[in-house]
């Protein structure tokens, strides 16, 4: 009875509170040309020059004879009128929408309407999520099982901190504790309420080190290495300020998280094994290229084996230049006379006002009409690729102190919300295989950039009265965007697709969902956001095969070492570049990408003609069929590679009639499993392998690159790198796709 009475008050609070409104027709015969979610009502259905046009309290839908657009309200970051007839939409993940209308007048109501829904809603409850949410409970009323599923992430991402303090393998008895010093928010509302210190820093110690740390983020511990027990910690930068201030406390707490990693009895034991020493990078200056280049590629050696604590490494993610400015406004850097055993790196990596810029100009040139002959110039003008391969660096130069040198890391900014979420979820990303799986990947997404604080409201420009321009910057589409490159790069190793990224970068800004809402968890909490707004995580979930990544492999390598030149780096064209995007499952009732109705062959996959791609990868391998039906980059690669081909079934060792290139096992992960691999070592050397690459290429210096390209054009389902260092292993998938 409680039960029934209980969703009775939630039918009535949708329809009361979020009713529906009536629908006003320029023309009596236009109908809704789109299906409504729940909690969308139509509010304007007219005509535009070849076109339909409807406003809903959720989206823009336009339909033109040829094409759709269909983009949600908050996704829109300006309109204006343009040529007298025509409205210009700038939307915030860079795409550009125009609209030509038949008369001044009616081109300037839909301008003051559209103008008056995007602005930032006055109070948080204006947003969709909430009307979403509340009549999905009513539709699914009688349905609380689907319901849940539907609205509620899952219990990974719930339990989220005591399983990944499990996972990690923290020593809790001797190293580390977990501080309560922040809960119900009160040392620092844009933090967690647990944390991990030094198991012998008191809170008291905590709340010394907070008045000395902007905006009382202090040092706290994110990750552990499983293997060596070395951490990655993160903070706020210390307020120095131009008198010069120090805090022994902060002192001691960065000293100690070098302390514990040393007195971790797993860190102990593996460093008495496996003991290297570890690297000094250049003190006092940004990092070059060169300078990165060399730490990278000088190799650790064993030359102390005693246990003791490993330097520090503070990581810096400003310019030397702007640490030193921030000391006029009460902030700055680390003095490294103040903390032995510490060592200072400045990445040197632009600041929110700098990455608008970029991104402007970037979505500017995306947008031209037609496309500039200058793009490339054009595009590296932009500095956008730049900034990505700055990013990468960084997560890389972590990575390699964590993995190779087994020394501890600490990373800041300025405040620790904006670039430093940025390196060290990208570093935990390379680090560990468990963030490249779909619910990995949502945990990382949960705590380094919601429960640490990221500012997601006042980025995006949803939050409350959230006018200020100045504070809106891309940050987590940026570092999407790296995600995406790393995918490029190592292909087996994420188990979602580059569809999951576009999905959670449209949905970043559609207000769809209720995950990122507002600009902490405290302020999540106090609007119970959890509890009146859906999960973007339910439709992102592992579960749902239109996300899933064909050629992912478990067994694929353990952390990742990315090429980080700009060279490398890719336009990510699915999200930059119009009609781009991978196609989406047309039953995706939680969001509106594709148009509701359609079918996945609808939606444009490229720019260019999809070729025959091997859907089928079972069949794909099969020596009876024939492959001149795939358009390869160079006519005699197809030749060469099935003259080895032939060499090396002939050679193989195994039984008659195996194939050792056989379909079966590359259908399972995308790449072949150990029996496979051994199969292939008996047919030919180990040596022979890159023998056989560099003869296939030997034609053409430049062959790799135009093969990626050719992979890339035929449908990003069967991408697969050419990377060198992945050559060997990616062999087989490579034969296949060639």
């Amino acid at each position: 009875q409680d039960e029934e009475t209980q969703h009775s008050l939630e039918c009535i609070q949708a329809n009361q509170i979020f009713p529906r409104k009536q629908l006003i027709r320029e023309d009596e015969n236009l109908q809704v040309p789109f299906i409504e979610l729940h909690g969308e009502s139509t509010e304007y259905v007219g005509r535009a020059e070849d076109a339909i046009i409807a406003l809903s309290n959720y989206r823009l839908h336009i339909k033109f004879k040829e094409s759709v657009v269909n983009v949600p309200l908050q996704l829109i970051e300006s309109v204006e009128c343009r040529d007298i007839f025509q409205l210009h939409l700038t939307c915030k993940d860079c795409k550009v929408i125009r609209c030509q209308f038949s008369t001044f007048e009616q081109c300037q109501d839909w301008l003051k309407r559209l103008n008056n829904v995007i602005r930032p809603p006055s109070k948080i409850e204006d947003l969709f999520s909430f009307a979403y949410h509340a009549w999905c409970m009513e539709v699914y009323a009688s349905e609380k099982e689907q319901h849940g599923d539907l609205c509620r992430p899952g219990e990974h991402v719930t339990s989220r901190f005591k399983n990944e303090v499990e996972r990690m393998g923290f020593d809790m008895n001797n190293a580390w504790r977990i501080s309560n010093i922040n809960e119900k928010y009160k040392l620092c509302g844009s933090y967690p309420q647990e944390i991990i210190v030094p198991a012998w820093i008191t809170d008291k110690e905590l709340e010394s080190v907070a008045s000395f740390r902007s905006w009382k983020r202090i040092p706290a511990v994110v990750y552990r290495h499983q293997s060596n027990g070395a951490v990655i910690s993160r903070c706020g930068q210390p307020e120095v300020s131009w008198w010069g201030w120090r805090n022994a406390d902060d002192e001691h707490l960065v000293q100690s998280v070098a302390k514990a990693c040393a007195s971790d009895s797993r860190s102990n034991s593996n460093k008495i094994m496996n003991g290297n020493c570890s690297r000094d990078f250049s003190n006092g200056g940004d990092l070059s290229d060169v300078e990165f280049d060399s730490s990278i590629s000088n190799a650790s050696g064993a030359e102390s084996l005693a246990i003791q604590p490993q330097k520090l490494l503070i990581l810096d993610a400003r310019s030397y230049a702007a640490a030193v400015a921030n000391r006029a406004k009460g902030g700055g850097c680390e003095c490294p006379e103040y903390y032995p055993n510490c060592e200072v790196v400045f990445m040197g990596m632009a600041n929110i006002h700098s990455i608008r810029k970029s991104f402007q100009s970037l979505r500017l040139l995306c947008t031209q009409m037609p496309d500039p002959g200058n793009w490339l110039s054009a595009l590296e003008s932009t500095k956008w690729l730049q900034h990505l391969s700055v990013l990468l660096k960084s997560a890389l130069l972590v990575v390699h102190a964590v993995d190779r040198d087994q020394r501890p890391v600490l990373v800041h900014c300025s405040d620790g919300w904006d670039r430093t979420p940025q390196i060290v979820a990208l570093a935990k990303l390379l680090l560990d295989p468990y963030y490249r799986t779909t619910e990995g990947f949502q945990v990382l997404v949960e705590t380094e950039w919601l429960d640490f604080g990221h500012k997601f409201a006042d980025r995006c420009g949803h939050g409350e009265n959230s006018d200020d321009l100045n504070e809106r910057c891309p940050v987590f589409l940026q570092w999407l965007d790296c995600v995406h490159q790393l995918q490029r790069q190592f292909p087996c190793s994420f188990e979602f697709n580059e569809a999951f990224l576009v999905k959670l970068v449209q949905h970043t800004y559609s207000c769809l969902f209720g995950t990122f809402l507002c600009n902490n968890a405290k302020e999540r909490g106090e609007k119970h956001t959890q509890e009146r707004t859906c999960s973007v995580w339910s439709l992102l979930r592992a579960a749902n095969k239109a996300f899933k990544n064909l050629l992912y492999s478990s067994q694929s390598e353990s952390v990742l070492y990315p090429v980080c030149h700009v060279r490398n780096l890719m336009l990510w064209s699915a999200v930059y570049l119009p009609c781009s995007s991978p196609s989406t499952p047309a039953d995706d009732t939680c969001a509106p990408y594709p148009v509701p109705g359609s079918s996945p062959e609808d939606q444009p996959l490229g720019r260019l003609p999809k070729t025959r791609s091997f859907d089928n990868l079972t069949t794909a391998c099969d020596s009876s069929m024939p492959t001149t039906n795939r358009r390869s980059s160079d006519p005699s690669l197809n030749e060469k590679w099935q003259e080895h081909r032939r060499s090396l079934e002939l050679s193989s060792l195994g039984n008659p009639g195996d194939d050792p290139f056989d379909g079966d096992s590359l259908s399972k992960q995308g790449r072949a499993p150990v029996g496979a691999e051994l199969s292939v070592a008996a047919g030919v050397a180990e040596g022979q392998m890159e023998n056989i690459l560099q003869e296939a290429t030997k034609d053409d210096v430049a062959l790799e690159e135009h093969a990626r390209g050719s992979l890339e054009t035929a449908g990003k389902e069967d991408e697969i790198a050419l990377g060198k260092e992945n050559r060997t292993e990616n062999l087989q998938g490579y034969v296949s796709d060639i």
